[in-house]
């Protein structure tokens, strides 16, 4: 009897030891648990969450190490998220190599808690956790958040033990409150977002306006971007062809090598994420542009950009460009910055599209107006040749009477007895002759006028025709005391598609416009040769310059007493039958200078007119 008194008190004694210091067990679990929801729950950053949960279990379970890794289902791996107390060379070689063999995989896809109990159920534990007394148990408990398992809690077990049943309850306890405190952080951090987006949207909608200016629309887009995104830089490229994409924008910090208007051939730069987001079409997010084989750490480097979000923009399944945004430093992209990045993309495509399709309009427009243009002054030099034949025909045989009869008076003059009377007359017949060659100059300036749309186009050497002018006015040039100087510019113009009768015309008329706008002496200088891949003529004078205001090209304008004002109007036609321009402004800092521009046609002449 007094034996079995003991032996049950001894039970008794054992049993309320056992359920204090399961008492004392479950306060300290519920100490370590209030803790940390007062931590996790206030948060509204989900990395703030996973680094709280890991500081309060292992200073609260005197643990050595405890690490989180977070995947998404769709990817199929799991990346480390937060660690304590893991070994350094661990950390390395999972940035580097991946999870490699591992349990955590296992409890990530199956969604239920794992106990680790020796080496040869997780072989990496010796390398996870250093030190002499390293552990060799770990517990692995699921981490769930909106609605499925989104990543994997490990809590190394301390040297020379395991964790019970009821300690991995707890831990799976543990990691419940971590996945409800991460899902809200999400839905505030998502609503947050939101809220930014119709901030943004509202922002960009406003700044725009109705405006279909293809740089306001990019201004407004980048800088938006830049604010709600945290940004240092936007860059946005359009183009379908990753050889030769353009820089439409660039925002943010000045870019060490690309400007708005340049021309980049990604593939010669290797850059490789814009390449697999154009490729794609789908945007990428890179949170370490050094380490991610996605990007080339070397471009990265050179362009002072740490991570990146590349978005491609479309328009009806066509690829207009890219939207890049970069920050100089390594940054975590969350899917909210993803979704927001794509509502700039697909409001700068609508943008962007419509500013284009508005400018193809206005071109068309363009087009079309300059055709009707066309064929107005054809029907008007149609009508001016009509009249300038006649007038031809009714002036010049009057005229030819009038020459006709002052030969037979200037001859009866020379008869004349009376010197002084001979004198005085043959001076006022001179003085017709000159008016008379002057009507007859005029009604030629009208006839040439009239027929300077009537081109035949051939292959000629437009530097041997400025060299025959040349040598052709230097005597009108030597005797008004002017100097002509020859000069080359650029490549030859050898061969190039044009009338080159008239041609010559058009260089005769300008520098002989050049020579007489300086009787007192000067000098002209004569260049040819291709600039900006077009044929230039450029035709230099160092006289009074032209006035301000004056349109030299119009019908019967001219600076010279005597002068008809056709000869620039004719050199204006026949240059822009040949498809090109001609311009006059002053030179500094006195002097005029006349330019010929003439396109270098690289197809085939075909001789005959062209109306």
């Amino acid at each position: 009897m007094e034996h079995d008194a003991q032996r049950l008190t001894a039970a008794y004694e054992q049993r309320v030891r056992e359920l204090t210091d399961a008492n004392q067990q479950r306060e300290h679990e519920l100490e370590i648990l209030s803790q940390l929801v007062v931590r996790i729950h206030g948060e509204d950053d989900e990395q703030a969450v996973f680094e709280a949960a890991l500081d309060e279990i292992v200073a609260g379970l005197g643990v050595p190490a405890a690490w989180i890794f977070t995947g998404d289902g769709q990817e199929r791996r799991l990346r480390l998220t937060a660690s304590r107390g893991v070994a350094t060379r661990y950390l390395a070689d999972v940035q580097r190599n991946g999870l490699g063999l591992c349990l955590c995989p296992e409890v990530f896809w199956t969604g239920h808690s794992m106990l680790a109990r020796n080496t040869s159920q997780c072989p990496r534990m010796p390398d996870i956790v250093e030190g002499p007394s390293a552990a060799t148990a770990h517990a692995c408990v699921p981490l769930q958040f909106e609605g499925s398992t989104r990543g994997v809690m490990n809590v190394a077990a301390p040297a020379g033990r395991v964790f019970s049943e009821r300690e991995l309850r707890f831990l799976d306890t543990v990691g419940h409150q971590v996945g409800i405190a991460v899902e809200r952080a999400r839905h505030r951090s998502a609503e947050s977002v939101r809220n930014q987006e119709a901030r943004a949207m509202a922002a960009v909608s406003k700044a725009v306006g109705g405006s279909l200016d293809l740089a306001s629309v990019l201004s407004a887009v980048g800088a938006t971007a830049r604010d709600v995104l945290g940004a240092d830089r936007v860059l946005v490229l359009l183009g379908d062809d990753p050889r030769a994409m353009r820089v439409a924008h660039a925002g943010g910090a000045l870019h060490p090598e690309l400007r708005e208007g340049d021309l980049v051939d990604l593939e010669a730069l290797d850059a490789r994420l814009p390449l697999l987001a154009l490729g794609e079409r789908r945007p990428h997010a890179v949170d370490d542009l050094s380490a991610d084989p996605r990007s080339n750490p070397e471009l990265a480097r050179r362009w002072d950009a740490g991570s990146a979000l590349v978005l491609p923009m479309t328009a009806e399944d066509r690829a207009l460009g890219l939207l890049a945004v970069t920050r100089r430093g390594p940054s975590r992209w969350t899917e909210e910055h993803l979704e927001v990045g794509e509502a700039f993309a697909a409001q700068a495509s609508l943008k962007i599209d419509n500013a284009r399709l508005y400018e193809e309009a206005r071109r068309a427009y363009r087009e079309l107006k300059d055709a009707q243009d066309q064929v107005i002054q054809q029907e008007k030099m149609a009508a001016l040749g009509t009249f300038a034949s006649g007038l031809a025909h009714e002036v010049r045989n009057p005229l030819n009477s009038i020459g006709l009869s002052l030969s037979i008076l200037e001859r009866r003059i020379g008869r004349l007895e009376e010197a002084d009377k001979a004198l005085e007359m043959g001076e006022q017949v001179s003085i017709i002759r000159d008016e008379v060659h002057r009507l007859d100059g005029l009604v030629g300036d009208f006839l040439l006028f009239s027929r300077s749309a009537r081109l035949r186009h051939q292959p000629g050497d437009l530097e041997a025709v400025v060299d025959e002018v040349v040598r052709l006015l230097a005597p009108e040039a030597e005797a008004s005391g002017v100097t002509i100087a020859r000069r080359r510019v650029g490549d030859p113009v050898t061969c190039l598609c044009m009338d080159a009768e008239k041609m010559k015309q058009v260089v005769i008329n300008v520098v002989r416009n050049a020579i007489e706008a300086m009787p007192e002496g000067g000098e002209v200088v004569v260049e040819s040769g291709t600039a900006d891949d077009q044929a230039r003529l450029v035709v230099r004078d160092t006289g009074p310059g032209l006035p301000a205001g004056l349109d030299l090209f119009q019908l019967f304008v001219t600076t010279k007493p005597m002068g008809t004002g056709l000869g620039l109007s004719i050199v204006q036609e026949i240059v822009r039958q040949h498809g090109g321009d001609v311009t006059a402004e002053n030179e500094q800092p006195r002097g005029a200078r006349f330019t010929v521009t003439l396109p270098l046609r690289t197809a085939q002449c075909q001789e005959g007119a062209r109306p």
